[in-house]
């Protein structure tokens, strides 16, 4: 029985292993291979069409001159009336994770643009609150939505009473005060 048993494990294995290895053309793959004019100029619609949607966002790959302060600013900016705005509503917890996610793929954008075109810039700077900043950001975003910390919902609404308390206020002085050091 052990033998076959045995003998079966090793059988799924091997189709298993066999089927990992087939190279089969997806859909998806044929359809990032088009580089025609028409496609490139679909996608673009698409994507200005999706950004008129949101209420915040921020391009990974965004070529503009600008520095990481500048573009780090910038979100801020952005992500400081959105944070006060959706403290005050009466959204259900549902409500918040939805509303969450597009500030805080925003700001995991910004790391990720940072990490590719900023670091030499970032390594520079010496100020060790400026430097966490993006990640003290993220940290109050989750604390308002909720979408990192799995938490009970309990914990989740308490975080926010806390924060509608004073702490929003108190945390956007503290992050204001960072990034107007730099000037």
């Amino acid at each position: 029985m052990k033998k076959m048993i045995l003998f079966m494990v090793m059988l799924l294995s091997i189709l298993l292993a066999a089927a990992c290895g087939q190279n089969v053309p997806s859909a998806s793959n044929e359809t990032k291979k088009q580089t025609s004019p028409e496609r490139q100029a679909k996608d673009k619609d698409i994507k200005e069409e999706s950004t008129k949607r949101s209420r915040i966002s921020f391009d990974r790959n965004d070529s503009e001159d600008v520095s990481y302060i500048q573009h780090l600013k910038s979100l801020w900016e952005q992500t400081k009336p959105l944070l006060r705005e959706d403290l005050n509503k009466n959204y259900s917890d549902e409500e918040y994770k939805k509303l969450g996610t597009e500030i805080d793929m925003a700001w995991i954008n910004l790391q990720i643009h940072t990490s590719f075109s900023h670091m030499e810039e970032l390594d520079k700077i010496k100020d060790v609150k400026l430097t966490n900043l993006d990640g003290d950001i993220i940290q109050l975003i989750d604390e308002l939505y909720g979408n990192r910390y799995a938490g009970s919902v309990e914990k989740r609404e308490e975080r926010r009473e806390i924060l509608r308390k004073g702490r929003l206020e108190k945390k956007i002085k503290e992050f204001d005060s960072t990034l107007n050091s730099t000037n």
